[in-house]
């Protein structure tokens, strides 16, 4: 187990050593990652420095219940993405991640590459892992949220009931609700944060927007459906908004046979999302070039204003048909 008290010191000192403390969680933030980084705030604030946390995902990628703490989190912490943070970034700043080691997994990868850095987190290294020479990993933590509780119970900061939620539902999202990865701290910090006024039924309301998000992609993983030869697509509710993380989940879980496969849904009031996967024999960044979208090869998308989804899918049919409608592809 990571010796807190070592990390106390090392930490203090570094922050303290700074003229500003960037916190890194990973890309596509999930309970655990936004709820350490803010506890990393709270401990950053205590030394009388600035912290700001990085969240540079797109609107759709992230999990309901994370945009939600996100949001009320912003009414006390500085959340920014990476193109504000570099219009702002200084001299002698520390980065710090959270919840993530390797380098292509955080949103300042070149920054940080020649910068001090700390990394704080309970996830195996490997050959991208961010050379720092302050490392605090530990795979036996249940999760981030559990060692930045120990940290700043080690602080002697007393947690806000805000913060305390968002720690907590780090520790019960990788715990799986404490069903899996504890260990003889993972209760104790749980408790701890009760204590400090987190309501596991608050928490609870965060993961419910993540049960709505899994029927929602069932949803459209059951509508699947031919629509020329050897490709197919996942259509959602048109009267539903579902997020782009949900299509990209859909796709993900599908027992694709297809050449390719199109996932369409309404990610807010007036845009359709296609997001598209293919095999080797379908080029999908040319399909999606075609309603001025793009990607990779095998991976890509596109957002159309004022539509609705079948009318979308119609089109995307029109534009497959001509070329792809042949028995020898």
């Amino acid at each position: 187990m990571i010796d807190i008290k070592n990390l106390k010191v090392n930490f203090e000192s570094k922050v303290l050593d700074s003229n500003k403390v960037i916190i890194l969680p990973h890309k596509v933030a999930d309970f655990d990652a936004i709820g350490s980084a803010i506890g990393l705030s709270l401990a950053v604030r205590k030394l009388d420095k600035n912290p700001v946390i990085i969240v540079d995902d797109k609107p759709g990628e992230l999990d309901r219940g994370v945009t939600a703490i996100i949001k009320e989190a912003k009414e006390e912490f500085t959340i920014i993405n990476k193109y504000k943070y570099l219009q702002e970034k200084e001299d002698n700043e520390l980065y710090v991640l959270t919840d993530v080691n390797k380098s292509e997994r955080i949103a300042l990868t070149e920054e940080v590459k020649s910068k001090n850095s700390m990394i704080i987190d309970h996830h195996a290294t490997g050959e991208t892992t961010v050379k720092s020479k302050h490392k605090y990993i530990d795979t036996k933590s249940s999760s981030a949220s559990e060692i930045i509780t120990r940290l700043l119970l080690n602080m002697k900061i007393k947690i806000p009931s805000t913060v305390a939620n968002y720690l907590l539902a780090g520790i019960y999202l990788d715990t799986n609700r404490f069903k899996t990865k504890v260990n003889k701290y993972t209760f104790k910090m749980a408790d701890k944060l009760t204590a400090f006024g987190a309501n596991p039924n608050h928490v609870m309301d965060w993961f419910k927007e993540d049960f709505d998000s899994e029927r929602r992609v069932q949803e459209i993983i059951n509508s699947n459906r031919p629509i020329v030869f050897k490709f197919s697509a996942l259509t959602a509710n048109n009267e539903e908004i579902v997020t782009q993380k949900e299509l990209a989940q859909a796709l993900d879980n599908i027992n694709a046979v297809a050449d390719a496969d199109f996932a369409i849904g309404r990610i807010s009031d007036d845009t359709i999302k296609i997001s598209a996967r293919s095999k080797e024999k379908v080029n999908v960044d040319l399909v999606m070039k075609e309603f001025g979208g793009g990607g990779s090869d095998t991976s890509a998308g596109v957002s159309i204003k004022g539509d609705d989804v079948e009318a979308v899918r119609k089109k995307l049919e029109l534009v497959l048909r001509p070329k792809y409608y042949k028995k020898d592809i």
